[in-house]
């Protein structure tokens, strides 16, 4: 009778002889991936100072954010991802649709957390720069939050009839706010006046 222990490491070691190629070979493109990765960062490091982008957008953000590390950013996040999809490709080529769209879901959330931030951004150097009234201000802000609502109810895990609904809803509450608005705003010495 044979010993389970040394049938489990023999079975463990045939496994492992035949995953060895493909380790290896993940292991290489992994590792030029990341030196693709340094020199294309250089690159656009070189670039962005040559282009001067920080100071065009400077008046914009004021030290929020740096536009040249954002897209440092975003080059090196694609150049991750196409590496984790050659590396599943190679390892794991059954679980490629599911990464695909675990993918999919955290690219959107990303680009709506984006959207947000850069509306508030811009809503903020909008405020600095026109002297606005304080119910203006507020109304820019309560607007913001609309767009921000649907775009966050864009991405849940709610059925396609109940998210349209509660898009629909907002928008025309949406559209509404800024009628209302826009009459008081415009008519208001008509409204005091009379």
């Amino acid at each position: 009778m044979e010993n389970p222990v040394l049938e489990a490491l023999q079975l463990t070691f045939e496994e492992l002889v035949l995953f060895l190629p493909k380790i290896l070979f993940s292991i290489g493109i992994l590792v030029v991936y990341v030196l693709i990765a340094l020199i294309i960062t250089k690159i656009v490091r070189k670039t962005v100072r040559f282009l001067k982008i920080d100071e065009i957008f400077k008046p914009f953000l004021k030290e929020i954010i740096s536009i040249s590390d954002l897209i440092v950013f975003f080059v090196n996040l694609g150049l991750a991802l196409l590496a984790m999809y050659t590396l599943t490709s190679i390892l794991l080529p059954e679980y490629l649709h599911a990464l695909t769209s675990i993918i999919e879901y955290i690219g959107r959330i990303i680009s709506i957390v984006f959207i947000i931030f850069f509306t508030f951004i811009l809503l903020n150097s909008i405020v600095e720069r026109v002297k606005m009234e304080t119910k203006m201000k507020g109304f820019m802000l309560l607007m913001t939050l609309f767009i921000a609502l649907i775009l966050i109810i864009d991405v849940t895990a709610i059925s396609e009839e109940v998210k349209a609904s509660l898009t629909w809803g907002m928008s025309l509450g949406l559209g509404l706010v800024i009628g209302v608005f826009a009459v008081w705003y415009f008519f208001r010495e008509h409204f005091k006046g009379g």
